[in-house]
């Protein structure tokens, strides 16, 4: 497994997004190197990637013991809305069966009226896959388990306090029996404690035992008793309800025939002839006010038309004769100008013959008949009526006509339905006699109900009884054998503990040389003095450690100086991460700790480069410093600098490292 890349967004310190690139380079550069001041957000790099991959089972710094969702809510960081949540992904690839996939795992949260919300993305090859992401705490135990997770996520204050080689047994125990899948066994033992326990809690047979089985039976007896009572009154029931539905069906038919449904409805038709009525009157209203206006014209169309023209030809005669004199004076000037200017005689005949046909063709408008004389208001009503106002009024009309045709229409249909309603008097003791036979016919189906609800609940009651019956017949049947198998089980779940034990201690005592032998080479490497320690011995029961020297002699961990205690802790560390034979980055807070500088140089020479294929660093200003930076930097493929901004307050990560160093990377 490889991590690719870290984005966090309103966690923690951090506001906003931050992208982070952790896959290194190439394999000569392993280590991705994080510096920042205290409080810069070094920690909470480390917290993110624990929570993005294993949620509530993440092993944070401050978890603390609230409940999940409180911490959740206080990773929201503080100068953000509630509302718009934190957000954490990390994208790494791993190979599985000889084929690589990328995973990327985004984890989001926030808070809204109803709690907190927090969902689980997961994408595989770039295309997001449902099932993973529903199963993800699962899918993630497959990668890194979260029970081994410490021996690979660590800070510094953890070496410092396996320096006492009292606390390191702890961890060895845990570690041993996580790598070794012994976590299981330890399980299965406390649960053979419960089942034990659980068997000396059963109830033993009462006394009254035989007195409760005689009174069950008498119950259940006289309960199938009265089974059979209901069924053959439910019987009797359905036989008097289908004839009730006969007859009730019968006079219905009756009331058809004789107009029973038309009684019925002479309400509603009454209502209808009323309202159609009142509609045909108010329509006939309409047309008695157009037949009061205008309307009456439309009979006349004809002679509004001719007048109209005739009325045209006059206005044309009084235009012709207002014409003809000025005409005759136009003539006499061309004649009398073309004679000024000495045309020829018969020019000016020519043009007198001209002038003479155009006034006799205009004088013929002037014969015209005047007898209407109209005026010019006259003139302009008489067109406004032909043009507009007459054909409004046809295109009402003939509306309000249609509509009273179809008024009348159904007025007719109505009333011929109500001259078909039969008297009440005729159809009163039909109506009856359905009334009655429809309440009866309802009683009668209540009542099957109530027989059929109290069939079914005597029904169960029977069953709980015969079960009741049956248990206690079972325990007056095996109450002696009941006793037997109590201390049956006690037996053999204590010796299944006790093989279990055995097989636990195997297990580890197989195991538990190849660790020691991880530790010790692990130890060697670090210090570089083969002759200081010629074994590392665990104890397979209290997992104690005790350290041997070249001479064979027990070495007291007093006598090792401080600085190579803490090697010796990184070495249990190094040493069980190398057992559990899994490909999983290192990521170390605080790497250096309060090291002298004979084994800071230690450390970063011997231990950062190799302690995986993939190594996270976190460290202070006061840390991976000048000649610790220059040796594992040919091993750096990234490196960032965290810096806290006192006005934002909050922490940016950046590429690059402090001043000088930052020089330096490549």
């Amino acid at each position: 497994m490889t991590l690719d890349e870290l984005v966090v967004e309103n966690f923690g310190i951090y506001r906003d997004r931050q992208v982070i690139t952790l896959t290194p380079p190439s394999r000569k550069k392993s280590i991705v190197l994080f510096g920042g001041m205290n409080g810069a957000g070094k920690t909470t790099i480390l917290d993110a990637l624990q929570l993005a991959l294993h949620g509530k089972r993440a092993r944070c710094s401050n978890r603390g013991s609230g409940s999940y969702d409180d911490f959740l809510r206080s990773c929201i960081n503080r100068y953000v809305a509630p509302s718009a949540g934190a957000s954490i992904e990390v994208s790494f690839h791993h190979e599985i069966e000889g084929r690589t996939y990328d995973y990327r795992v985004c984890r989001h949260w926030h808070e809204n009226a109803n709690g907190l919300k927090e969902a689980v993305d997961v994408f595989v090859d770039g295309t997001h896959d449902a099932v993973v992401s529903d199963s993800w705490a699962e899918y993630a135990e497959e990668f890194i388990p979260a029970r081994l997770s410490h021996l690979f996520f660590f800070d510094g204050e953890k070496i410092e306090a396996l320096a006492d080689l009292e606390n390191a047994s702890e961890l060895l125990r845990s570690g041993i029996h996580t790598l070794l899948g012994l976590d299981i066994v330890d399980r299965l033992i406390t649960d053979l404690d419960v089942v034990a326990n659980r068997q000396n809690k059963l109830i033993k047979l009462d006394a009254d035992t035989v007195t409760a089985q005689d009174r069950s039976q008498r119950e259940i007896a006289d309960l199938i008793s009265r089974k059979d009572e209901l069924v053959q009154s439910i019987a009797s029931i359905k036989s008097q309800l289908e004839q009730a539905r006969y007859l009730r069906q019968k006079t219905i038919e009756r009331l058809q025939a004789e107009g029973g449904d038309l009684f019925k409805e002479k309400g509603l038709l009454e209502m209808k002839r009323t309202r159609l009525s009142e509609e045909i009157d108010a329509s006939n209203a309409i047309l008695r006010d157009q037949a009061g206006g205008d309307a009456p014209l439309l009979l006349v169309g004809d002679l509004l038309e001719s007048a109209h023209q005739q009325s045209r030809r006059e206005r044309a005669a009084a235009y012709a004769d207002l014409l003809g004199g000025v005409l005759e004076e136009r003539d006499a000037l061309v004649l009398k100008s073309l004679k000024d200017v000495g045309a020829i005689g018969s020019l000016v005949e020519k043009v007198s013959n001209l002038l003479a046909q155009d006034r006799s063709k205009r004088s013929k408008a002037t014969n015209t008949p005047r007898y209407l004389s109209f005026s010019e208001d006259v003139q302009s009503v008489l067109q406004e009526l032909r043009s507009f106002r007459l054909p409004d009024i046809q295109l009402k009309m003939t509306y309000e006509l249609s509509h009273r045709a179809e008024l009348s229409g159904e007025l007719s249909v109505v009333e011929r339905k109500l001259s078909m309603v039969p008297e009440e008097s005729a159809i009163a003791p039909l109506e009856a006699d359905r009334k009655s036979q429809e309440d009866k016919c309802t009683a009668l189906e209540q009542k099957r109900a109530d027989l059929e609800e109290e069939l079914r609940r005597l029904g169960n009651d029977i069953s709980r009884k015969e079960s009741a019956m049956a248990r206690l017949r079972d325990e007056a049947t095996h109450s002696d054998l009941e006793q037997e198998d109590v201390s049956r089980i006690k037996h053999h779940s204590h010796r299944a503990q006790d093989t279990l034990r055995a097989f636990r201690a195997k297990v580890i005592e197989r195991h538990i040389a190849s660790i020691q032998d991880h530790v010790l080479e692990s130890f060697r490497y670090l210090v570089r003095k083969k002759a200081l320690l010629s074994s590392i011995n665990i104890n397979s029961r209290t997992f104690a450690v005790q350290l041997r020297a070249a001479d064979g002699k027990m070495i007291n961990p007093d006598r090792l100086s401080a600085g190579e205690r803490q090697l010796l802790a990184v070495s249990l560390l190094w040493g069980l991460a190398k057992a559990s034979r899994r490909p999983l980055p290192a990521i170390i807070d605080t790497p250096l700790g309060r090291l002298d500088s004979s084994h800071r140089r230690h450390l970063v020479q011997r231990y950062f480069p190799h302690a995986s294929h993939q190594v996270l660093l976190l460290s202070t200003d006061e840390e991976i410093r000048g000649e610790y930076f220059d040796a594992i930097r040919p091993c750096i493929g990234h490196s960032y600098l965290l810096e806290f901004n006192e006005i934002d307050r909050t922490s940016s990560v950046k590429p690059g490292y402090f001043e000088r160093e930052s020089m330096h990377v490549s």
